[in-house]
C-alpha cells in the first residue's frame, strides 16, 4: 500500500491522498482533455441491455481509510448504483490470512483484487474476461495499452485474460516526490545567506551553522540536526537520500543488496562495493555524528518518537520529505506561518528528479471476477467503470456538478468539495479517493491522450493558487527565491526530469525470494541492523575504515554474494522480458 505523502505546498492535497512530479510532465488543466461527458457514454455503453439492481460483492485493495465492510453507503458508491444499478458489498479490510480462507472454500467475491502473487493459487479459480470485453469493456479496451493486456494474458493467467493490471500510469500528472535529499529549517537558511549545496558535506555545513546560531527553537527547547530512527532497519537512513541522488534505486530483498541506475540498469552490490551508495550515505551518518548533529537518541529511539520530535520544532533538518510536515504543523499552531522548513532545497548533480510510468501498474496489485459470481457481465460492468476517465474522476474528485465542474476544458472544484474536504472523515462520508487503490486508472496519471491530470488537486492552476494560502508562505518564499512557479519547478542547475525506466520491470520480477535466498538475507539483515550504527558511531576515520572493512568481509561470509546474485538475474530477466534495453 502506498503511503499518505505530506506536502508542504498542497496542504489540502496531503489531507487527501493516499499513499506516497517534470517542468514538462505537470500539465495544467488548461490543456486539451478528453471531457468527462465522453466517459459518461463510454461507460454507459457498457451496461448493456440488462440492467436489473444487483448487489457484487468486492474484495477491496488495501484502504488508506477505515471504511466499514459491507453496503457501501458513500456518494460517490451512490454515483456507482445510479448510473449502474450496482450496489457494492466490499470487504474494506483485505488480509493475508482471510484471503488464505478464502481461497480454501473457493467461494470467491463477485470481483477480487489481490497482488499478482497470487496470480497462480486463483487463475483456475476466476474467469477469462476477453470475451466480456467487447460488449462490457470498451474503456477497459481504450485505456489498458495491448502490451497491458498481453503481460496479464502471457505472465498472470496462462494465455487467457484472468486478471488486469490496476493503477495503470500512462503519463503523469507530476514528478515523483524528491523523497531524499535536503529538507531545512528554510528562515535560518536564508540567514546564512542561501548558500550553494554542491555536495553532502556542504549540507552538513550548512545544518552545523544553523545550528549554530539557533541551539534552541521557540520554546526553548535544545534544537537536534537531525533526528533519524533505526528501528525500521538501517536501510532507511543510508539509502533515501544517497541512492536517488546519485541516480540509483536500492532493491533486492529485506537488505535492498543492489544498486540498480534507473536509466542504465548498471547494477552493483550495495555492500561489497566500496563506492556504492550505501557507503555514501553511512559515511553520511558518520560525518554528521562527528560534527554534534545527531540527536543522542537516533539509534535507540523508535519512529513515533522521531516523528514527535520533528512534530513538536525539535529537528532542524532532515533527509526525509515526509518528516517536515509536523514541524511546519508546530509553527503554525503558535501562529507563525511565514517560518518554518522547505525541501527539496537542490544539490548540485543530485539526480534524484524524475517521473515514473506504470504501463503495467503501480500497485501489484490485479483484479479478476470469479467462476462462483452470479453476475460476471454485472462485474464486467463495474470493472469497465472503474477503468474510465469519467469513473476514474469521479473515485477521486466526487461527483461532477455536485463536487467539480468542467468549465471550459478547465476543471475546478466546488465551494462544496472545499467545504468537504476540510472534514477528518471526508474519504469515508464523501466518497473521495476512497476507491483509489482500487481503480483501472492511477490518481497520479492524466486523462488518457491529455496532459489533464485525472485528480483535480495536481493541476497547476489549483497548486499555484494554493500557495496564496498563508499557511505555504514558506513554500512560496523558495519558489520566489528561485524563480519559479511551484516549489516542484525548482530543480538543481543543469539537471532535468526524466523518466525513471525502472518502474516498468516491477511486474517482470519475482514476487518473493526462494527460501533458501530470504534465509541469507534475514541473516545478513539481523548483522547489519547491529553494525551499522556501530560504524557510523566510529571514533575517527581510522576506526571508520577498519568496521567498513570488517563488514564487507562479514557480509561475504554470510552470503551477501549468493542474494545479490539472485536479483542480478531477476532484473537481467526482467530487463529482457520487458524489451527495454
Amino acid at each position: 500500500m502506498r503511503k499518505t505523502v505530506k506536502m508542504t505546498t498542497l496542504v489540502l492535497l496531503a489531507a487527501l491522498l493516499l499513499t506516497a512530479c517534470s517542468k514538462g510532465n505537470n500539465g495544467g488543466a488548461g490543456n486539451s482533455a478528453s471531457g468527462s461527458a465522453q466517459g459518461s457514454e463510454s461507460t454507459a455503453s457498457a451496461a448493456g441491455p440488462d440492467n436489473e439492481p444487483v448487489t457484487l460483492t468486492f474484495w477491496s485493495a488495501q484502504m488508506a481509510s477505515n471504511a466499514p465492510s459491507g453496503i457501501q453507503e458513500d456518494p460517490v458508491s451512490k454515483q456507482i448504483e445510479k448510473e449502474l444499478n450496482i450496489k457494492i458489498d466490499m470487504e474494506t479490510h483485505p488480509a493475508d490470512d482471510k484471503l488464505a480462507a478464502l481461497l480454501a472454500t473457493a467461494d470467491l467475491k463477485d470481483i477480487m483484487v489481490v497482488n499478482q502473487k497470487y496470480a497462480e493459487q486463483m487463475k483456475d479459480l476466476v474467469i477469462d474476461m476477453e470475451p466480456l470485453l467487447e460488449k462490457y469493456g470498451p474503456d477497459i479496451a481504450k485505456n489498458v495499452p495491448p502490451e497491458t493486456i498481453a503481460y496479464n494474458k502471457d505472465k498472470l493467467g496462462g494465455g487467457a485474460l484472468k486478471f488486469l493490471s490496476l493503477n495503470i500510469n500512462q503519463k503523469p500528472a507530476r514528478p515523483d516526490p524528491v523523497w531524499g535529499g535536503v529538507h531545512i529549517r528554510w528562515d535560518y537558511y536564508a540567514e546564512l545567506g542561501y548558500p550553494e549545496i554542491n555536495s553532502a558535506d556542504d549540507y552538513l555545513n550548512v545544518v552545523e551553522q544553523m545550528m549554530k546560531k539557533h541551539p534552541t527553537n521557540e520554546d526553548g527547547k535544545k534544537y537536534y540536526g537531525f533526528s533519524p530512527w533505526f528501528d525500521w532497519g538501517p536501510y532507511v537512513q543510508t539509502n533515501t537520500m544517497a541512492f536517488r541522488m546519485e541516480g540509483y534505486e536500492p532493491v533486492g530483498g529485506t537488505i535492498q543488496t543492489m544498486a540498480i541506475d534507473r536509466n542504465t540498469f548498471e547494477m552493483r552490490n550495495s555492500y561489497t562495493d566500496e563506492t556504492s551508495p550505501f557507503w555514501t550515505g553511512v559515511d553520511f551518518w558518520y560525518k554528521a555524528n562527528q560534527k554534534g548533529l545527531l540527536d543522542p537518541d537516533s539509534f535507540t529511539q523508535k519512529y513515533d518518537q522521531a516523528v514527535q520530535k520533528y512534530n513538536s520544532g525539535q529537528v532542524q533538518a532532515s533527509v526525509i520529505n515526509w518528516m517536515i510536515g509536523g514541524s511546519n504543523a508546530y509553527l503554525i499552531s503558535k501562529g507563525i506561518k511565514d517560518k518554518g522548513w522547505f525541501g527539496p532545497v537542490p544539490m548540485s548533480g543530485s539526480k534524484d528528479y524524475h517521473y515514473s510510468t506504470y504501463k503495467y501498474g503501480l500497485s501489484g496489485n490485479v483484479l479478476a471476477i470469479s467462476k462462483s459470481s452470479k453476475h460476471p457481465e454485472r462485474a464486467m460492468q463495474l470493472i469497465n467503470w472503474l477503468y474510465s476517465t469519467h469513473g476514474a474522476m469521479t473515485a477521486i474528485n466526487g461527483i461532477e456538478g455536485v463536487d467539480w465542474v468542467n468549465e471550459n476544458g478547465k476543471y475546478k472544484y466546488t465551494e462544496t468539495y472545499t467545504k468537504n474536504a476540510l472534514d477528518p472523515e471526508v474519504v469515508n462520508k464523501f466518497g473521495y479517493r476512497k476507491f483509489a487503490n482500487n481503480l483501472g486508472l492511477d490518481y497520479s496519471g492524466t486523462i488518457p491522450g491529455t496532459d489533464t491530470p485525472l485528480d483535480i488537486a495536481l493541476s497547476r492552476d489549483i497548486q499555484i493558487a494554493e500557495l496564496e494560502k498563508p499557511e505555504n508562505a514558506i513554500a512560496k518564499q523558495a519558489a520566489a527565491h528561485y524563480g519559479v512557479e511551484l516549489p516542484v519547478d525548482i530543480v538543481p542547475p543543469g539537471i532535468a526530469y526524466e523518466q525513471n525506466k525502472l518502474t516498468e520491470l516491477s511486474g517482470f520480477l519475482p514476487a518473493a525470494q526462494p527460501d533458501d535466498i530470504k534465509q541469507v538475507d534475514l541473516q545478513i539483515d539481523n548483522y547489519l541492523r547491529q553494525a551499522i550504527p556501530k560504524i557510523i558511531l566510529a571514533k575517527n576515520d581510522s576506526d571508520f575504515a577498519d568496521q567498513k572493512a570488517k563488514l564487507i568481509e562479514q557480509v561475504k561470509k554470510l552470503g551477501v554474494d549468493k542474494v545479490y546474485g539472485f536479483w542480478a538475474d531477476a532484473y537481467t530477466k526482467a530487463i529482457a522480458d520487458s524489451e527495454m534495453k
